[in-house]
């Protein structure tokens, strides 16, 4: 016969379940996240995991379910789905400009690492890794070369690495004159830190001789370079979520 809980009993376990939850979904008040506005998911410092959307803005949700998958296969790990500067996502409009385009500015590159930057004094994480995708990819490679050792691993999945040649490829000139470039700052990259290109051979929009150039260029740097390429896939973040998703498990702390 099942006899019922205590109220002690039953309390515990209220609580535990309290707990759980916490665990996966962190308040955004206990963690600095400096000018930028996010949402944060998980606990603990063997990893800080920061998600950057791409540049048709966080989406219905699917970055933030993203970050919470990461946070729930990363135990001890605190993972950021970060708005980008002068979007909108659920926890708030990012300051920042040109939001619609042209929006890799030094301006918003700064707020990005002053943001990054935040996160790491609050934590002291073992391991950084930022993921970056389309837009997002080329901010976090902007800030890698810009504040070196900043960034442990960079995953860049849709890179835009060469802003000038990609504007051309994609509207015939380079109309987005205020945006800075990774590759102009690929040399400035620390020695040993990870980087980690991804780009579908059908992506159409951010082709994959910019990731190819940039890891040639990332190479000269002395960082250590991983480069795929698979076969198939377009631009959209549903075609590189699953292979996003190993290549963060891969470089866990």
């Amino acid at each position: 016969m099942n006899l019922p809980l205590s109220h002690s009993r039953l309390v515990r376990r209220m609580f535990s379940a309290v707990l759980m939850t916490l665990a996966f979904t962190l308040p955004v008040a206990a963690l600095d996240l400096g000018p930028l506005k996010g949402e944060v998911f998980g606990q603990g410092n063997r990893n800080l995991v920061v998600v950057l959307h791409g540049d048709s803005g966080p989406g219905n949700g699917r970055m933030s379910a993203f970050a919470r998958t990461i946070a729930a296969q990363a135990p001890g790990s605190t993972v950021v789905a970060l708005t980008r500067p002068g979007f909108n996502g659920k926890g708030g409009r990012s300051p920042g400009e040109n939001s619609s385009k042209d929006h890799y500015t030094k301006r918003n590159n700064q707020l990005v690492a002053q943001s990054l930057s935040a996160m790491r004094k609050a934590l002291k994480p073992g391991r950084t890794i930022v993921v970056g995708h389309s837009g997002g990819a080329a901010q976090t490679a902007i800030v890698n070369g810009s504040y070196p050792g900043l960034i442990d691993v960079a995953i860049l999945a849709g890179c835009p690495c060469n802003v000038p040649a990609w504007r051309v490829s994609r509207r015939g000139s380079n109309n987005w004159t205020q945006s800075q470039s990774p590759h102009d700052f690929a040399q400035g990259l620390r020695k040993g830190s990870t980087v980690i290109l991804l780009t579908n051979a059908r992506d159409t929009n951010t082709l994959p001789r910019f990731a190819e150039e940039y890891a040639a260029l990332a190479k000269k740097a002395g960082a250590r370079v991983t480069l795929q390429i698979p076969s198939g896939g377009g631009h959209n973040f549903s075609n590189y979520e699953g292979r996003t998703l190993g290549l963060v498990k891969q470089v866990l702390k």
